[in-house]
Order: structure tokens, then C-alpha cells, then sequence
């Protein structure tokens, strides 16, 4: 129970990655509240980790829209009265060669992966930085490290996520506020068929095993920032 009294904010948890990172900090004691689209799948989402016993509520929000987040991070705070942990997951993939990558999937990629993410730190950074404590991690992505192609518009919004968090990182440093980025490889989620052959398995975490991390980073002692992951 490393995060018990700790209130955890996760966005895109109402399914994959998300979820499982809500499962893995509950595991852990923290309370959390599940920030995504409003609907039957974060109504479920909940509802499984609190007949596992986890405190959680649903904080409907879409990420894109600035007014939806911070009620979402109001309710966390009114819920417990505090926020600890910000997870910065909400996101998704979409590939295609440049030439054919339409400005609607260009957009849509900038504003749930990178746009979602300032607008959820605007709002709760204020109340970590009050309480003179708190852990940010964004889930960051191999394609946001390394080129890939077909990948160039996810690219933009990993790749764009990195800066912005370093430079928060050095702004609330003296808050006593850590910022991390968790990059996983090829990861085997709902949104992405995965051949299944020995060699394919070989190249491919599971959302527990990166939920895992995200929970080391958030568990370690205060004094401690771990960068990029």
C-alpha cells in the first residue's frame, strides 16, 4: 500500500493501457478517478475496480475540451480533497504515409495526444504545486523516440509531448513536483492487432507490464525523479 492516501487522476481509463494503470495504483493503495468519455465503458471500468475493493469514481471529460477537464480534476479534488498523481495516458493511433494522412487525422491526433495532455496538466498542476508534492507521468511511445513510417502524425504528438514535459519538469522542480515520461515499445492493446508468432510476442509488452512501470515511477521515494522510462 506505497500510494494509500494518495489520489490518483488517470486519463483514457475507461479501457487498456488507462485501465490497467487505474488497476495497478489502486493495487497500490492510491484512490483514483477515471477520466474519459462519459458512457457504458467508464461506467464498467469503474465498477471493476470497486468490486475489487479500489476507491474510484468516474470523471467524465473529453480531453479535447478544456471546460470538460477541469470539472473533471474538480471532482477528483472534491471527491478527496487532494490530487497526487497525474497520469497523462488518453491518446490513440492512427498510421499512414504522409502523402496520405488527411488534416482531419492530423488534427485528431494533435488534439487527443497532445492537446489532451496540456489541458489536463493546466488544470491540476495548481493543486499539486499548492500541496508542495505530486508525480505528472505522460505515456510517452517508442514512435515518439525513434522514426517510424506510416507514422508521421503520431509521431508529432509523442515526439511533442517530450519537450513540453521537460520544460514542465524544470518548472515545478522547486514545488517539489516530479514529471516522467514512460515510453512503451509495440504494445498488444485493444486498438492494434498483434500477430501472434514467437518472434512477434518477442517485440510486444502487455498493459499490465507498462501499467507496472507507471506504478515504480509514482512509488519512488520523493527525492526522486525518474526522467524518461
Amino acid at each position: 500500500m506505497r500510494l494509500k492516501d494518495q489520489v490518483a487522476l488517470i486519463t483514457g481509463a475507461s479501457r487498456g493501457l488507462g485501465l490497467s494503470i487505474a488497476r495497478a495504483l489502486t493495487g497500490d493503495g492510491a484512490a483514483v478517478a477515471c477520466v474519459a468519455r462519459a458512457g457504458a465503458e467508464l461506467d464498467a471500468a469503474v465498477a471493476s475496480l470497486r468490486a475489487g475493493g479500489a476507491q474510484a469514481i468516474a470523471a467524465p471529460a473529453d480531453v479535447t475540451r478544456e471546460a470538460e477537464v477541469e470539472s473533471a480534476v474538480r471532482l477528483a479534488v472534491e471527491q478527496w480533497g487532494r490530487l497526487d498523481i497525474v497520469v497523462l495516458n488518453a491518446g490513440t493511433w492512427q498510421g499512414a504515409p504522409v502523402h496520405q494522412t488527411s488534416e482531419a487525422q492530423w488534427d485528431l491526433l494533435l488534439d487527443l495526444n497532445l492537446k489532451g495532455a496540456f489541458l489536463a496538466l493546466k488544470h491540476a498542476l495548481p493543486w499539486l504545486i499548492a500541496q508542495k508534492r505530486g508525480t505528472i507521468v505522460g505515456i510517452g511511445s517508442l514512435g515518439g523516440l525513434v522514426g517510424q513510417p506510416g507514422s508521421a502524425a503520431y509521431a508529432a504528438s509523442k515526439w511533442g509531448l517530450r519537450g513540453p514535459l521537460e520544460s514542465v519538469a524544470l518548472e515545478v522542480k522547486p514545488h517539489r513536483v516530479r514529471v516522467s515520461l514512460v515510453h512503451p515499445h509495440q504494445m498488444n492493446s485493444a486498438g492494434r492487432a498483434i500477430e501472434r508468432d514467437s518472434a512477434e510476442r518477442d517485440r510486444t509488452v502487455e498493459p499490465a507490464e507498462v501499467a507496472a512501470m507507471v506504478a515504480f515511477v509514482c512509488t519512488a521515494p520523493e527525492h526522486v525523479a525518474i526522467g524518461n522510462v
